[in-house]
């Protein structure tokens, strides 16, 4: 998947503040990012060993509830474990229900909330959930 599909994507998860191709390619640049696709689906982590974060994840709207997010975090954890990764990070808005579920069913667990963090378009700001993994 190229930086330009995953900027096309991203734009279609998150039309609020979609990241574009530079910032893609720049990610991409970096050593310590990894990043695993799959048809209809991508998820790009920042590496510091320890630790893990997730920085985003998305799979496209009509593609939901089909097991491809659950395959890319199944990929992501065998890349990371090879880098010495223990722990993981995520935030997640606290009204994305779906994803706060699969998010639960990898064993993720609340540390943290930043008040107002996601802006939205017409609507309130949503809390941001950070969330924590310790891999085994």
């Amino acid at each position: 998947m190229t930086p330009a599909d995953m900027a096309a994507l991203h734009a279609r998860c998150f039309p609020d503040r979609p990241w574009d191709e530079a910032e893609f390619s720049q990610l991409l640049d970096q050593s310590n990012i990894v990043a695993v696709t799959a048809p209809f689906g991508f998820a790009l982590a920042s590496l510091i060993a320890p630790e893990a974060e997730i920085l985003t994840v998305a799979v496209a709207p009509d593609q939901r509830r089909k097991g491809i997010a659950q395959d890319l975090f199944r990929t992501l954890w065998s890349k990371i474990e090879q880098r010495e990764i223990t722990t993981v990070f995520l935030e997640v808005a606290a009204d994305n229900t779906p994803a706060l579920k699969l998010y639960d069913s990898l064993n993720f667990q609340e540390v943290g909330r930043r008040k107002a963090y996601y802006a939205r378009q017409g609507t309130p700001a949503q809390d941001a959930l950070v969330l924590r993994c310790e891999l085994t």
